[in-house]
């Protein structure tokens, strides 16, 4: 005997409860912060237009049920609203569903809608008339309960893992049980929920028994994260708790839980496994593009820059290889060499703006003086900011009137007028 007691499943309060702490706290958060709120009104706005499409083109394209379209159904709709109480019956739409079996219940412009998918409505035609009552009870149920303002009232909840689809799995065992103990009839009930598993033809021919036995042994890590992923119970459990709720003393099949938890363990195993693999190879990856494009991006500045007739010595003062300069000074390379636009070492360490490797060319004989193609090295020192570099080309005898090509002295290049002016601006480094 179907008890109007025990409709309710005992888990919905309480994640109901949950969720609107949750949802609360954020809500607070979101008001303090002028972000927050723009965010919220932002996301908000999104999936009520969303919503709005969706419902608007059920609205224009579906079929509403009223006293002269499918009056029969609409009579059913007007006695079930009446028997569960509601204030207002709401609109019945019915959509090409494609094969798809399934219904819903929600708003349109503050209008409680509910709509049915072709495949369902079909049962009316074809003497399945008490599971079609139980599937719009259902829906009607979801109204009653005013579980989709409900949903939007709690909607910063699905932030949190696996609650959100938690509660809505437990009004879904609440609505199966009141709108069984509105058709008065179990049995529909269960077939109408057979049916949405193997469809409108063969739901009949199912066992329903060995259905529900597949709690058990259709029980492993997988099928249970499909669950608890799932806005919606699986077939068998919800069937056993209609009639559980019809019955009373029943078989009762359990999932496997000790199975779960080890097939569980292995896939947290596995997917970390696999994250720590992915992280691994993306970083060695990274490693290789970086080595080889740095390869690449050397290779091809070498190329693309080289000078004909850079020495040794040139390349480790352009370089900034203080080692690398004294090794070729002590294996006889001749300081004075020059590249084919002109350019000595000392012109070279202008560029890689080491000091130590300056002082070491002047100490090694290098000319102070030196001018290639453009500009004179003092001036090259002064274009690049390398002014600690141009004093000691200063204090070892270079020229600062002394012009280049271009035309172009040192003085020019720091844009004074006299040597003293230019000697005082490098001692104030500019």
């Amino acid at each position: 005997m179907m008890n109007q007691n025990q409709i309710q499943s005992n888990r919905e309060t309480v994640y109901f409860v949950i969720s609107l702490i949750f949802s609360i706290l954020i809500y607070i958060l979101a008001a303090v912060s002028v972000i927050g709120i723009a965010i919220a009104l932002t996301v908000f706005a999104f999936i009520l237009f969303a919503n709005v499409i969706m419902l608007g083109s059920i609205r224009g394209n579906g079929v509403k049920i009223h006293e002269r379209q499918f009056p029969d159904v609409y009579e059913r709709v007007q006695t079930l609203a009446a028997q569960m109480e509601l204030k207002k019956v709401p609109d019945v739409f019915v959509i090409q569903s494609e094969g798809a079996l399934n219904a819903f219940a929600t708003r349109f412009i503050g209008r409680d809608m509910v709509v049915l998918y072709s495949e369902v409505f079909e049962l009316a035609r074809e003497q399945g008339q008490d599971e079609l009552d139980f599937i719009i009870a259902h829906e009607l149920a979801h109204v009653k309960r005013r579980h989709v303002w409900k949903n939007l009232l709690i909607l910063p909840a699905g932030f949190i893992p696996f609650l959100s689809t938690a509660y809505s799995r437990s009004c879904e065992y609440t609505c199966d049980r009141h709108a069984a103990y509105t058709i008065q009839n179990a049995a529909a009930a269960k077939r109408a929920l057979t049916l949405l598993g193997i469809g409108k033809k063969t739901y009949l021919e199912v066992n329903e028994d060995a259905y529900r036995e597949q709690i058990a042994t259709e029980s492993n890590a997988i099928v249970w994260l499909s669950e608890v992923l799932s806005t919606h119970p699986r077939l068998p459990k919800r069937i056993q708790a209609i009639e559980q709720f019809a019955h009373g003393d029943v078989t009762f099949y359990q999932p496997k839980n000790g199975r779960i938890i080890l097939g569980a363990s292995l896939l947290a195993g596995v997917m970390l496994g696999a994250y720590i693999a992915t992280i691994a190879l993306f970083a060695a990856g990274a490693a290789f593009a970086e080595s080889f494009f740095t390869g690449f991006e050397e290779s091809f500045y070498d190329e693309m820059y080289a000078v004909e007739g850079e020495t040794p010595l040139m390349e480790a003062a352009g370089e900034g290889d203080l080692a690398g300069v004294e090794q070729a000074l002590a294996d006889g390379e001749d300081i004075d060499a020059k590249d084919a636009e002109g350019a000595d070492a000392l012109m070279y360490a202008m560029y890689s703006g080491n000091v130590d490797i300056v002082n070491t060319l002047i100490d090694a004989g290098a000319d102070v003086n030196s001018v290639d193609d453009y500009s004179t090295v003092l001036a090259t020192a002064v274009m690049y900011g390398e002014y600690d570099s141009a004093k000691l080309l200063v204090e070892n005898g270079a020229d600062p009137t002394l012009e280049g090509p271009d035309g172009y002295n040192a003085m020019d290049e720091m844009a004074v007028d006299s040597e003293q002016e230019f000697i005082e601006m490098l001692e104030q480094g500019y």
